[in-house]
């Protein structure tokens, strides 16, 4: 059984257009889930964000604690956008958090080692992009030759 992978974005986006792009991008190469959790100092609004995201990605849940009194207006027009892929934080479920990987290696051991946790809904890592080239390429062995530059 594949062990699910819930991505946290950035919590202070310093770039909201690059933000929204790294989270399309972990969307496309098979991230399962995008966590929403915006620093509260961060002068960012969560139901903005989590309706940006909503509009650019297409298959990944996507998770976000809503600050208290949001009206249900704006709850029930982001489920929408999101054709129904939004979940409150509060019913998630049971994520493992993991580092980052630092390499394929490591990342197959982190897998690997969640394979048997049968309570956990999957591993829950902070966006990198390590992690997101490991996404796009899960199979690959580590020899990357269609990276290798032609030499005369």
């Amino acid at each position: 059984m594949a062990i699910r992978v819930g991505v946290v974005l950035p919590r202070r986006p310093a770039d909201l257009g690059e933000w929204l792009a790294d989270a399309a991008a972990f969307d496309a190469a098979g991230a399962d889930a995008l966590w929403v959790d915006v620093d509260a100092g961060s002068g960012l609004d969560t139901v903005t964000l989590t309706a940006a995201l909503a509009a650019v990605t297409s298959r990944a849940t996507l998770i976000a604690r809503m600050p208290k009194g949001v009206a249900a207006e704006a709850v029930s027009t982001i489920r929408r956008l999101s054709r129904g892929r939004y979940v409150p934080a509060e019913e998630a479920g049971r994520w493992v958090r993991v580092p980052p990987p630092e390499s394929r290696v490591q990342w197959r051991e982190t897998l690997s080692n969640q394979d048997g946790d049968q309570d956990g809904d999957g591993v829950l890592v902070d966006a990198d992009s390590r992690l997101l080239d490991l996404l796009r390429n899960p199979d690959d062995p580590g020899e990357r030759h269609d990276l290798e530059l032609a030499q005369g």
